[in-house]
């Protein structure tokens, strides 16, 4: 039963999420940005830059012009779309409704073919 209760908890922090559009032009999102309204270390996002190249990752900083990730960083100039990453209650609740069903049908399978047969 700890077993399943572990999943249940692994299974509901990965799908809880999910990338919102950031809506507005590349020229709003670049001042947004660097106003430091939209982005946060921390936020992981998909930026499409103006070479038609999209990236993927975990902000770490932005400073000076600059979206820094663990692996790469992107001008704040270059950026054409943004998504970011952000909970979804509405995904969480249909993930814990169906996980709640599984759960509950895997019990009712075991005890009702671990229970002892009666006699009549």
């Amino acid at each position: 039963m700890r077993h399943i209760i572990v999943l249940v908890i692994i299974i509901s922090c990965t799908g809880c999420t999910t990338l919102r559009p950031i809506d507005g032009t590349s020229t709003v999102l670049q001042q947004r940005i660097n106003s430091g309204q939209l982005l946060k270390a921390g936020d992981r996002v998909e930026i499409v830059t103006t070479d038609h190249q999209t990236h993927r990752f975990a902000v770490t900083k932005i400073d000076a012009g600059l979206i820094e990730g663990k692996a790469e960083s992107i001008q704040v100039d270059q950026v054409v779309s943004l998504e970011r990453r952000q909970f979804s209650r509405a995904r969480t609740l249909v993930l814990i409704g169906c996980v709640a069903i599984v759960v509950g049908g895997v019990v009712a399978f075991v005890a009702a073919h671990t229970a002892p047969a009666f006699a009549l």
